[in-house]
């Protein structure tokens, strides 16, 4: 069985002990008056933002403060995005107020409704006009009035001449919507976009959305948000930085997955090694507490070993290589190259490690101190460390047969070219 990437839908499938931080959250954010509020969930790529920001959208939806979720990653162009962001909302809001049991009979709702309808149509006029630079102080001339009248009927001219009128319009339907309450935006994979991309989202908060009774929170590497906002200013990342500080009013740092937690949710999940403490020594220092990143790894651990099993059932000492040599490949691949041409490079860089660099090669010893991290990996699986009893490291032959297999079952970063072929050896496997 292969383990999916799929982030939680809520609180009840909560795995790393998310719920509790994500409830002192959402209460900060149900208790705050002075709105709207920017708030950042910042957290490098893998570490579970997905996860944690569905859990605060099940605690919200509970306290009946409506949500609206909104992923800018299926968007390439500037105006598809500041479109589509408008538009999801208020779709979410008709829909929110056409599913009311209180609809018909609430004169507020329906002014919400009609009201929300008009800006729908007055974004998608925008959007064909492509009128709309960010930051930009008008959005319709009068050039435009006889364009816009043939693109709908006589009787609802939509006439946006600034971008204020749609600002101020937007707050009201919320303020209706809400009945005076807030409403919760959720943007997430704000990192995976292009930089214009990304900029384009945080610019239409400000310009369309920035009167209104709602709270944004937006899921975000900040380091990658940085650098896109950086190219605005002659990529200045200093300034990106600066940039990005004015636009966040609060910002939260994803709290760490812990390791004991993801052992716990995980160990049943290895084939072969689950409980074998060398194995999660090797994932700690390697993988480090980044749920996507580990779970990849054992996805690929898995069928390594199942492929193993199609000769014979493969020894302890074979797997725990197999899931060293796979995270040199997925990692270090100048040194998956090295042992793939030289087998006996990883004995020496095993010494190396350990305290004894003197036998290395020139080519070994520029990876060797070139690659901090590599070495922290040689020496946590060094056999040197007994009481964990790791196997030494593996012969010529034992690196032929895993790697004809890992070239299947890796799925690695690193594909050698023609030059840089792994050795393929003649053993059965």
């Amino acid at each position: 069985m292969l383990l999916t990437d799929n982030p939680v839908n809520g609180s009840e499938g909560d795995r790393f002990g998310f719920l509790p931080h994500a409830r002192v959250l959402c209460d900060a954010i149900k208790a705050t008056r002075d709105l709207p509020l920017s708030v950042a969930l910042y957290g490098a790529w893998g570490t579970g933002k997905s996860s944690f920001m569905n859990i605060c959208r099940s605690l919200f939806e509970e306290q009946d403060i409506p949500v609206v979720s909104f992923n800018p990653w299926k968007y390439d162009q500037r105006e598809e995005i500041w479109h589509a962001l408008i538009q999801t909302i208020l779709d979410e809001i008709a829909s929110k107020i056409t599913e009311s049991p209180e609809a018909d009979r609430s004169t507020r709702l329906q002014h919400a409704l009609h009201k929300a309808a008009t800006l729908s149509r007055t974004a998608a006029w925008l959007m064909t006009r492509k009128a709309v630079v960010p930051l930009s102080g008008g959005l319709v001339s009068t050039s435009d009035a006889d364009a816009l009248k043939e693109a709908w009927d006589e009787g609802n001219p939509l006439e946006y001449r600034h971008v204020n009128q749609f600002e101020h319009d937007f707050a009201e339907v919320v303020e209706e919507f809400t009945g005076g309450g807030r409403l919760v935006i959720l943007i997430d994979d704000l990192d995976r976009c292009t930089p214009e991309a990304a900029t384009t989202v945080l610019d239409s908060l400000k310009l369309f959305l920035g009167e209104a009774s709602c709270v944004f929170v937006l899921a975000m590497d900040q380091q990658v948000i940085a650098k896109a906002m950086a190219q605005r200013f002659d990529n200045d990342e200093e300034m990106g930085r600066r940039y990005l500080e004015k636009l966040i009013q609060f910002p939260y740092h994803l709290p760490h997955v812990t390791f004991e937690s993801m052992f716990s949710h995980l160990r049943e999940e290895v084939v072969g090694l689950g409980d074998d403490p060398a194995l999660w020594q090797l994932i700690r220092v390697a993988y480090g507490q980044n749920p996507r990143r580990v779970r990849r790894f054992i996805n690929a651990l898995n069928l390594t070993v199942i492929s193993l099993r199609l000769h014979s059932a493969p020894s302890r000492a074979r797997m725990l290589h197999a899931a060293v040599l796979l995270t040199i490949r997925l990692q270090h691949p100048a040194f998956y190259t090295m042992v793939n041409r030289s087998p006996e490079s990883w004995q020496r860089m095993d010494e190396a490690a350990n305290g004894n660099p003197s036998t290395l090669r020139q080519e070994e010893l520029f990876i060797f101190e070139r690659d901090r991290d590599l070495k922290d990996l040689l020496y946590a699986t060094s056999s040197s460390r007994v009481e964990l009893d790791f196997p030494p490291p593996p012969g010529k032959t034992e690196i032929e047969t895993l790697t004809e297999v890992l070239s299947v079952t890796s799925g690695g970063a690193t594909d050698p070219g023609p030059d840089d072929a792994p050795v393929r050896g003649t053993s059965p496997w």
